[in-house]
């Protein structure tokens, strides 16, 4: 019988591999029914399977292992899984090729591509960096909740191995329901795999050719007079113990119409005195355009910034009731999404539009109401003309409006049930 590093051969078999012993020295064991295999005995009598092949054109003998050996095939190679292997590297072997070789580096190859979540944090850094041409994307945080949404069943696997086809399977349960949301989170899945594929992350966008979900039925939610009393009366309420913060951006919201996202996220230091006057100071970098924009607060809105002034002295005004952060325009929507509301069902964008066209019913000039709630003023033919030349200034217009809608929202609140609101136009429900 051969000794220390020396093989033997033998026909193996389970009965065979169970009856090695170790010795002082590690050993091999040849397997005489398969070329090329063998198992080695160490010294602390782990077995573990050996291959020796030759590539075709080569004259050395390469000898690499093939892992653990186990007679039951549960914690590594058993007899005839480790034939079989063997067999499959000797033929790539009498090819020219080494297939052990070539497994390794598509190992490594597959160990350096991102990952979905990968991409989503590379996505996401990008689009909130401000030297990003175009600046930081005001709802960067949005975009990126909502593709760690859509995307969570498959957030460890490679981004370069996503078809279309698990976008499907990812959206179309959405869409069943929601398409407008199916199709937002196949638009940001689209622009963060075309942004890979420009940085070289990923070879192709999944949702390239892929079917649009549609956007729903267009929104034209717009509150009655009795609506808007009963929406304010109810958040006087307490709003079904919705949190106080949240209460007052939607009482702001009906007040001046911007945005509620831009109004969430209102932190002490955009707001200051000019005068008599108190002014909100958007900056572009919240705004949606891009633009800075100035917003005199009269009537309610003046009291509502000024008691929440009172509460907090510096940082957001209205913040999360669970972490100290800023109030999100998604913790509002949830903020209504579960709740018994005082009407038939309305969104905060439904606000936004409701407070758009009274003014406009109010015969409020278009031009002032896109400056009061941050629209691009003029038509398509003028806006290059108004963004070069033209610079009045607008928030003497924009006051002179949200003094008007204040009046009038005063006294929506204000009239008794089943009376008319005096010289108030209705809004049309």
């Amino acid at each position: 019988m051969a000794t220390g590093s020396e093989a033997m051969r033998k026909r193996l078999t389970a009965v065979v591999l169970g009856a090695l012993r170790p010795r002082a020295n590690g050993y091999y064991v040849s397997d005489d029914q398969q070329a090329g295999l063998r198992v080695r005995v160490a010294p602390s009598g782990a077995l573990t399977w050996n291959v020796a092949y030759r590539i075709k054109g080569e004259d050395k003998t390469r000898s690499v292992s093939l892992g653990p050996c186990d007679p039951a095939g549960k914690n590594g190679l058993g007899l005839g899984e480790a034939r079989e292997r063997t067999a499959d590297v000797l033929k790539a072997a009498r090819q020219g090729r080494d297939l052990l070789e070539e497994e390794n580096q598509a190992r490594q190859a597959k160990q350096e591509l991102l990952t979905v979540e990968q991409l989503i944090e590379r996505y996401g850094k990008n689009i909130k960096s401000p030297h990003r041409k175009g600046g930081a994307l005001r709802t960067a945080d949005d975009i990126e909740r909502r593709l760690k949404r859509a995307l969570r069943p498959q957030m460890q696997t490679a981004a370069e191995d996503i078809k279309r086809s698990h976008i499907s399977s990812l959206l179309d349960p959405v869409a069943n329901g929601r398409p407008r949301e199916a199709e937002k989170r196949r638009q940001a899945i689209g622009a963060m795999f075309r942004w890979g594929v420009s940085k070289g992350y990923v070879t192709t966008d999944p949702t390239a050719g892929a079917e649009t979900y549609g956007m729903g039925d267009p929104c034209d939610r717009v509150l009655s007079a009795e609506e808007i009393k009963a929406v304010w009366t109810w958040l006087d309420a307490g709003a079904d113990r919705m949190p106080p913060d949240c209460i007052a951006v939607l009482r702001l919201q009906l007040c001046t119409g911007a945005r509620v996202g831009e109004l969430a996220g209102m932190d002490a230091s955009e707001v200051q005195t000019d005068g008599d006057r108190l002014v909100w100071t958007l900056p572009a970098s919240r705004s949606k355009n891009k633009n800075e924009r100035l917003t005199p607060l009269v009537g309610r809105a003046r009291e509502i910034v000024e008691t929440a002034l009172e509460i907090r002295k510096r940082g957001p005004l209205f913040r999360a009731s669970t972490v100290d952060r800023a109030l999100r325009s998604t913790d509002l929507g949830h903020a209504l999404k579960h709740r018994k509301l005082p009407c038939a069902h309305f969104t905060t964008h439904d606000l936004r539009r409701t407070v758009v066209t009274a003014m406009d019913e109010m015969g409020i000039s278009l031009d002032s109401i896109a400056a009061v709630v941050g629209h691009q003023r003029g038509t398509k033919d003028t806006r290059i003309l108004i963004r070069h030349y033209s610079r009045p200034r607008l928030d003497e217009r924009v006051e002179s409006a949200l003094t008007s809608w204040d009046a009038r929202l005063r006294t929506i609140i204000d009239s008794q049930a089943g009376q008319p609101d005096g010289n108030v136009v209705r809004l049309h429900g």
